[in-house]
């Protein structure tokens, strides 16, 4: 379901049809450590910033933050009603989005676990979530066929991108944050000013 490079290149985190992550040590490509935990599947993972911390999203509706030196599960984030498919650390790490079927993003105070707010306002299911390379703003994507952008300091929405006919299924901004993209199922990519 999900795979993500650590900062530095040394791990690759993989998700797949289990309740378990594997870190994967590129060096030479061997498992050194499982991190188990979650009731469900697994769909999401992401590196913090500071490749210290692995964030990873699931079926059970949780996300749950492990420690990558020693595996052992910092704490679990709990609030969203539905799967959580997408997480993503701010640019400072000291953010954590995570988008849900429950038709919300919500954003976390990563060293205290508690819900910094709620984003409220898509009609479907949110699949994806990125932040903005200077962590100002916050996209997410939905099936109910839009982007939408959100002020990460206030939790205003911003503006909401419409034009892809299917399932929006994956965001991502560009690295100098001046071009969002976004994939759909209507088969096309769109380049967002």
């Amino acid at each position: 379901y999900s795979v993500a490079f650590s900062p530095d290149g040394r791990y690759v985190a993989v998700a797949g049809a289990a309740s378990a992550v594997h870190l994967v040590e590129t060096e030479r490509w061997t498992v050194v450590r499982t991190f188990e935990g979650h009731a469900s599947w697994v769909t999401s993972v992401a590196f913090s910033p500071d490749g210290t911390l692995l964030a990873s999203g699931s079926y059970d509706n949780t996300v749950k933050l492990w420690d990558v030196a020693t595996g052992r599960l910092v704490r679990t984030l709990e609030g969203h009603t539905d799967l959580v498919v997408s997480v993503a650390f701010s640019p400072d790490g000291k953010l954590l989005a995570s988008g849900s079927w429950d038709n919300t993003v919500r954003m976390w105070g990563v060293t205290t676990g508690q819900v910094v707010r709620t984003l409220a306002g898509h009609s479907a299911e949110v699949v994806s979530v990125a932040f903005s390379p200077d962590g100002k703003l916050l996209a997410s994507g939905s099936h109910d066929k839009t982007v939408k952008q959100w002020d990460v300091a206030t939790g205003q929405l911003v503006r909401s991108l419409a034009g892809h006919t299917d399932l929006v299924l994956s965001v991502a901004f560009s690295p100098d944050g001046k071009l969002l993209a976004s994939g759909s199922g209507d088969k096309t990519i769109k380049l967002w000013d």
